[in-house]
């Protein structure tokens, strides 16, 4: 007798169906889900190594800050002799004096009207970030072999490997005290430094200190006595273009120049700690510039609206020590 075979009734099919769709529904949950970490931790991947770059730059520049060449020098014995008004804020070392003496650094609150457009650079910083700017000397020295002001020209270095032209602007230094001036001339190892003449200038050869304060002609002394180069730049999140990027702008060749040290930045915290203190402090809070021993700072990425991540994890901080300080 012939056995009749028997397939699968509508039912068991539809069951099938519906089980097979949670079956492969699951998978593509997995599958998207793993897709998303991973696009993720490649974003979140590619700013910290960004970011690392960005540290090491700052660092960079925080802990030369204050630099003279010849040992740590305070603020108050930091001449400036160059012919500059308020908003070139890249020649102001020592502006206040006393407890309030930038000592080649200042940090700049947000939301405060005191901060610099950092004029020169092109770029206006965003009003709702933090901002810092640094003065140090930098590169290769020159020894003083003599100086007269009364002579032309007045100094005499070893040799120049700094590559010091005319105009370029430098920090003067011996056991005694530092100057700001500008060379106006060079030829050799012959540089000069007339007051009146050039941008911005040299108001006078009033290198020394005198009694009040008031500025007294005085000679760098061979004894120790040597020539750097001016380093000064500011730090800043600025916006071009409808987008927000950390920038540090310098002064390169006696120019304001701008450039984009990390794209897609929403923002640098920045606060600092002074010699005794027990807690970082913002910038409006430090009392001398000169007792900021170190600072943290904090830069929040600017989130993906394709690949978003939270706060918490777009937020990258590190500590940097001063040593001039």
């Amino acid at each position: 007798m012939r056995k009749l075979s028997r397939g699968f009734t509508i039912t068991e099919l539809m069951i099938a169906l519906v089980l097979s769709a949670f079956l492969v529904g699951g998978v593509v949950s997995v599958y998207v889900a793993n897709v998303r970490t991973s696009q993720v931790n490649d974003v979140m991947s590619q700013a910290q190594q960004a970011s690392q770059i960005s540290f090491q730059l700052l660092t960079r520049d925080v802990q030369h800050a204050g630099f003279t060449g010849c040992g740590n020098m305070i603020s108050e014995r930091v001449v400036n002799v160059l012919r500059v008004g308020g908003p070139d804020w890249w020649a102001h070392w020592n502006q206040f004096g006393g407890v309030t003496a930038y000592s080649g650094l200042q940090g700049y609150e947000s939301s405060n009207t005191a901060i610099p457009s950092f004029a020169g650079g092109g770029v206006v910083p965003v009003a709702t970030s933090d901002a810092i700017r640094m003065m140090y000397g930098r590169g290769v020295s020159a020894s003083v072999v003599s100086h007269n002001l009364a002579a032309n020209p007045p100094l005499v270095i070893n040799q120049n490997m700094a590559g010091i032209v005319a105009n370029d602007i430098v920090i003067g230094c011996d056991s005694k005290m530092a100057v700001i001036f500008q060379v106006t001339a060079v030829a050799g190892n012959n540089l000069s430094h007339a007051a009146g003449i050039g941008a911005p200038g040299n108001n006078s050869n009033n290198f020394g200190f005198g009694a009040n304060g008031v500025n007294i002609p005085q000679t760098l002394t061979p004894d120790a006595g040597m020539i750097v180069p001016l380093e000064s730049m500011a730090w800043f999140v600025g916006t071009e273009n409808g987008v927000n990027s950390l920038y540090r702008v310098a002064l390169v060749a006696g120019a304001m120049r701008n450039e984009i040290i990390l794209s897609g930045v929403e923002d640098m915290e920045l606060q600092y700690l002074e010699r005794g203190g027990a807690n970082y402090i913002n910038a409006n809070a430090v009392n001398a510039w000169e007792d900021v021993v170190a600072m943290r700072v904090t830069l929040v990425m600017q989130n993906n609206a394709q690949t978003p991540v939270s706060l918490n994890m777009r937020t990258i901080s590190q500590v940097i020590n001063l040593r001039n300080h």
